[in-house]
């Protein structure tokens, strides 16, 4: 993602929002995304010193997405997807396999450009069909209390919300 293209998307709403393949080329549009317009702890668990991107973030990154392809049927019981707007790759969302074989975890991350313009909503409603087509009866999300971006758009979606400990838990039961 150039600077050009984030500029852009600061002066407008997206048109058509939909999920991707984590392909070779995505992959790198999507690291490149990453690197240009988010913060490494929104993307990666924090890795080595300090909180910058750096070599094992980068690489971390890299690996998630290909380890994942072979999705939820795979290995790890996960799937990702890259979230593409109007052609432009601007974050990722996830479905994981929980304990429970009816549930599906779910997790999002988008470039800054990209925030309050109903893209995660989109995205997320996207990965509730993709939880639907492979049987769960519900999907979970967690995110922190002072995550008030993330828990309007799972209360819009109709995600149920409770306080565990320091976390908020979101559940929303498919129909």
């Amino acid at each position: 993602m150039t600077w050009g293209v984030l500029d852009r998307w600061r002066r407008r709403r997206p048109r058509a929002v939909g999920l991707s393949p984590v392909d070779e080329s995505v992959l790198a549009r999507l690291v490149g995304a990453a690197l240009a317009d988010a913060a490494p702890d929104e993307v990666t668990p924090a890795l080595g010193a300090g909180r910058r991107w750096g070599p094992e973030r980068i690489e971390w990154l890299r690996r998630f997405h290909r380890d994942r392809r072979p999705g939820l049927d795979g290995p790890l019981g996960e799937a990702t997807w890259a979230v593409a707007v109007d052609g432009d790759v601007v974050g990722a969302v996830r479905l994981k396999r929980t304990a429970d074989a009816d549930v599906l975890e779910t997790g999002i991350w988008l470039v800054r450009a990209a925030r309050g313009k109903g893209v995660a909503r989109k995205a997320i409603a996207d990965v509730l069909e993709q939880a639907r087509a492979h049987g769960a009866r519900a999907v979970r999300a967690d995110t922190s209390r002072e995550n008030a971006s993330a828990l309007y758009v799972l209360q819009r979606l109709g995600f149920q919300t409770v306080v565990e400990g320091g976390r908020v838990v979101a559940v929303k039961t498919l129909a």
